[in-house]
């Protein structure tokens, strides 16, 4: 019950720092000339970043299997990410980009909890 609590405040983290980087990326294309056009790189940036910090954290509470359980956090964590587009877009289309970001961060939270593990 203690590496499910450790895990779930982990994605809950991970789910804070995702929102407050993308208000402060909004906020930054809102009041300065940067286009639009990296929209997509941040998003996958701060969903890659998020997803490392939330495998982190879990695992560094846990202090074991560093690997298992930040692909746990990362694979839950996009599976909501993607959950929540799915309802937000009338026409949902799940396609090769789709599956490559999820396992992109996905991996990313093992190599988070991997470095939380090993974190002293």
């Amino acid at each position: 019950m203690e590496k499910t609590n450790h895990i779930l405040k982990g994605l809950g983290y991970a789910y804070i720092l995702t929102l407050a980087t993308l208000l402060i990326y909004n906020l930054i294309l809102t009041f300065t000339d940067m286009s639009g056009s990296s929209i997509a790189m941040a998003s996958s940036v701060i969903t890659t970043a998020s997803s490392a910090f939330g495998g982190f954290y879990a695992t560094k509470h846990i202090k074991e299997k560093g690997l298992i359980y930040g692909l746990l956090v990362g694979l839950v964590y996009i599976v909501f990410l993607i959950l929540l587009v799915c309802l937000a877009k009338d026409q949902f289309m799940f396609d090769m980009g789709m599956l490559y970001k999820a396992l992109l961060v996905s991996l990313s939270g093992g190599i988070g909890g991997v470095l939380g593990v090993n974190f002293k």
